[in-house]
């Protein structure tokens, strides 16, 4: 995945998933034992909950697979995995995951972060600051103020039910 080149879209027109892919016999069970589908699976859903809304299609396609994931599922899932830039309007956790020293301040960090600080340091996913008011996934998130709601919700293309 290191050598892995971005991509413009987490799926492409046209993929298609069936049942007729998931494994049908022993051997190909087997073959699928190895993948860590489920875990990859399990970031996939915090990246898109937490940062990522573009991602719930896909996501929801793969997780109708969990139980019963074939290779095409595998490399789907590994097309969306592909280096992407997380987009964060904390300038202390971007500071964090791009700084090698540590401090007493962050022994009490969660492991999950320092694993995303080791996926920063090694180039697999970068972190850019952006202004909450350009961060369209807040109301996904976060309670806003009524004005900054409208304006996220509007420019997703959320219209209000009176206005259809």
């Amino acid at each position: 995945m290191q050598d892995c080149k971005p991509l413009d879209t987490p799926v492409a027109k046209g993929d298609k998933f069936y049942l007729k892919q998931c494994p049908n016999n022993d051997f190909e069970s087997k073959q699928m034992e190895g993948t860590p589908y489920a875990s990859v699976f399990g970031s996939l859903i915090y990246a898109q909950v937490c940062t990522r809304p573009d991602l719930a299609f896909i996501v929801g396609m793969l997780g109708r697979y969990l139980s019963n994931s074939g290779p095409a599922h595998w490399v789907a899932a590994k097309r969306v995995m592909r280096p992407f830039n997380l987009f964060c309007d904390n300038k202390a956790a971007i500071y964090f995951s791009n700084n090698n020293r540590s401090s007493t301040k962050s022994k009490y960090i969660d492991l999950k972060f320092l694993i995303e600080k080791e996926r920063v340091q090694n180039g697999i996913i970068s972190i850019e600051l952006i202004g909450s008011g350009s961060m369209l996934a807040d109301p996904l998130t976060k309670a806003l103020t009524p004005k900054v709601f409208i304006e996220h919700t509007t420019h997703m293309g959320v219209v209000s039910l009176d206005d259809v």
